[in-house]
């Protein structure tokens, strides 16, 4: 070792030393101190912040009482109007209904609530213009015309009285009369629903129906898709027979939204309501998530559990029930999301849920985190500043150093800038070192690395083309039908391969009908590329000229692949005519592995057999036409290519057509594109740690009806 060396070990050795034996020492004092505060301070924190989560549910559950019993009034207020008109009308008195209208609207503009009616499934090109002063009335299906419904429309007052109360927790307001007449407030100018669509059908109807009183039902309300509570009170004749049915959307997320607490706390905070069991030993997991939403975005989340046990453990959930049916809120810690959070769940009190409220512990105590950093600054502080006096030192040290050191750094920093360039695509880049030593033998090492580069550059550039070419020609799209589901897949082993499938619609030229195709071109890379195009090509032009005539369309393609292909290439084919209409497939396979087919009736496989020889080979080959087979609900057809069973692993086990078919019958109740992607995994992972040999290119077809 060299004495420069030695004195700058020296220097480091006395600079650092004393600088990380005071780091240490104050860094540990420090964190002695910062742990007894925010211990302190979690305590005081903690306790507060239970308090106030039980005391908002505590207060919303209040509210919640208050509101439940106003829109159980003022439905029957309603249901009791109704049913004065039902009555005069069947004694000949068909009078007005009564002026007086103990419900008292309220001031604020309910006309703002509109934006909230949002279809998610209008017919045609309606959009609804939500009219709060009327209702809107449809006529029974029969044509009879009810001398009730030119009472209801005076009724619309009452209507507009009970929604005023809380408006952002109602939706729709429902009188459904027994021959189907429908009054719909607030009114959307047209019939929302599909033709035919019977709100009889409705389990709101049929439950207030046979209990025969008032019945609230949860349900994903069809027009806006938001989770409701739907309330319905039967209508009776004078000689007690069943007359209709009065309801009322209670919107479950604009109950929750009245939940309100402190802004810091808002994010990835949660508000769920929950619908218990009716037994009296409730199964926790029976407890149903029937809304949930976020406090910044106030709306529902779709993607979040339906059932509490998917998000708490059972000991939790049986505890929160058991309180919550005594009447007693409550709080617990647990995770939620995998965020360890605090849940404030509120009493049933006889009600069929309870409201949970889930705050993220961090939130709560992030002031304190806040607190404990702004005292470990203070104290680092003093600490940087005796840091930097010795940092002088050694930088003063190690420029000394680096002075000395000039003529071993100069050679590397121009091989550091060369090879800068170098990895910037500048492949003539050049380095001149003349020390006659290793560096100048590494600058000759490096000087033939570009040229090398270069080269495998433009290789790849090449191929990089092929690919793209070869990827465009492949289908962009799936194809849309009517009692199929298709999906094709091709993972090729290079940058380019010989498979490639092909979807063609042919139903401009033949009714109902698709083309399917699957080629293996023999070989790889840009020559079996080009052969998979020059054939894909051929026969998606010729495939509409030949129509059902399967047979004629692939020898054309033999013909001109004989011609044009060079010696040894060929291919094998299928080619399907699915008949969207009929559910029948027919094919020609020339020279292609069977298709596999699974039949859902009785759980059996099949093959669909090759019917000629492959493609390329002789002039004048004959290719049969198999089928039509008639697909049945749930059948499953795959067709693919060897790189699929013939697929090694590193153990040189082969993947094999058993393994494929039991993979098939697993995922059978999957879509035709889950099954497609589970296949190609299922390929990948049992060849993992191998390099694929061989593109793997499917195509699934699944009887959908």
């Amino acid at each position: 070792m060299t004495i420069r060396n030695r004195l700058l070990i020296v220097l480091l050795s006395i600079s650092i030393v004393p600088l990380a034996v005071y780091f240490v020492l104050d860094i540990s004092f420090s964190r002695i101190v910062r742990g007894r505060i925010e211990r302190n301070l979690r305590l005081a924190v903690e306790s507060r912040a239970r308090e106030t989560l039980v005391q908002i549910v505590e207060d919303y559950e209040e509210k919640l009482r208050i509101s439940s019993q106003a829109v159980r009034y003022g439905l029957r207020h309603y249901a009791d109007q109704v049913q004065q008109a039902i009555w005069s009308i069947n004694v000949g008195q068909a009078r007005r209904p009564s002026s007086r209208n103990p419900m008292r609207a309220s001031s604020e503009d309910i006309s703002k609530e509109a934006q909230k009616y949002q279809f998610v499934n209008a017919p045609g090109d309606h959009k609804p213009v939500m009219d709060f002063d009327s209702q809107f009335i449809f006529p029974a299906p029969n044509g009879s015309e009810s001398p009730l419904l030119s009472q209801l429309p005076k009724l619309t007052r009452t209507c507009k009285s009970i929604y005023s109360i809380n408006p952002e927790s109602k939706l729709w307001i429902y009188t459904v009369l027994k021959d189907g007449a429908v009054a719909l407030y607030p009114s959307c100018g047209f019939w929302p629903y599909e033709p035919g669509y019977d709100l009889r059908h409705e389990s709101w109807y049929v439950n207030a129906g046979a209990n025969k009183r008032l019945v609230p039902t949860p349900r994903i309300e069809p027009l806006t898709g938001k989770t409701v509570m739907t309330v319905a009170i039967p209508l009776y004749q004078q000689d007690s027979s069943f007359a209709g049915v009065i309801a009322m959307d209670i919107d479950l997320s604009g109950m929750l939204e009245r939940i309100r607490i402190p802004q810091q706390w808002q994010k990835e905070a949660w508000k769920l309501m929950v619908r218990l069991p009716r037994e009296r030993q409730p199964n926790p997991y029976d407890a149903k998530v029937i809304c949930c939403t976020s406090f910044l975005q106030n709306q529902e989340n779709p993607d979040k559990s339906s059932r509490l046990i998917e998000i708490c453990d059972p000991q939790n959930i049986r505890k929160m029930i058991d309180e919550a049916r005594r009447g007693k809120a409550g709080l617990i810690r647990m995770p939620y999301d995998n965020v360890d959070s605090l849940w404030a769940y509120g009493s049933s009190r006889g009600r069929g849920g309870f409201p949970i409220l889930v705050v993220p512990y961090q939130r709560i105590v992030e002031q304190i985190d806040v607190a404990q950093q702004i005292l470990f600054i203070d104290n680092v502080r003093a600490i940087q500043i005796a840091t930097i006096l010795i940092f002088v030192v050694i930088v003063a040290a190690v420029i000394l150093a680096v002075m000395r050191a000039r003529n071993l750094t100069v050679p590397i920093t121009h091989l550091a800038d060369a090879a800068g360039k170098l990895a910037q695509g500048n492949f003539d880049v050049r380095v001149n070192i003349a020390t006659n030593d290793e560096l100048r033998q590494l600058g000759d090492v490096f000087n033939q690395v570009g040229p090398r580069l270069k080269e495998r550059q433009r290789i790849k550039q090449s191929l990089e083309l092929a690919g793209q070419i070869q990827q465009h020609f492949l289908p962009s799209e799936a194809l849309q039908l009517n009692n199929f589901q298709v999906a094709g897949v091709c993972r090729y082993c290079d940058e380019t391969g010989g498979d490639y499938y092909d979807l063609l619609d042919l139903r401009t030229v033949a009714t109902g009908r698709v083309g399917l195709v699957l080629g293996d071109v023999s070989g790889h890379g840009i020559p079996a590329a080009m052969l998979m195009i020059s054939a894909g090509s051929v026969l998606r032009n010729n495939a509409p000229r030949h129509g059902d005539n399967l047979s004629a369309a692939i020898s054309e393609l033999n013909r001109h692949l004989v011609k044009n292909s060079e010696s040894g290439k060929f291919m094998t084919l299928f080619y399907g005519l699915l008949n969207d209409q009929a559910r029948t497939l027919s094919w020609v396979s020339a020279g292609h592995d069977p298709a596999i087919w699974y039949k859902a009736v009785t759980g059996e496989f099949a093959e669909l057999k090759n019917t000629g020889m492959a493609l390329g080979i002789v002039d004048d080959a004959e290719f049969s036409q198999g089928g039509p087979v008639t697909l049945q609900l749930g059948d499953i057809v795959l067709i693919g290519t060897d790189g699929i069973w013939e697929a090694f692993n590193a153990s040189d086990e082969m993947y094999g057509k058993k393994r494929l078919i039991d993979l098939i019958g697993e995922r059978k109740d999957k879509s035709a594109e889950q099954i497609a992607s589970s296949v190609v995994e299922s390929v990948l992972d049992f060849c993992s740690g191998t390099t694929q040999t061989d593109d793997i290119t499917l195509v699934m077809i699944k009887c959908t009806s």
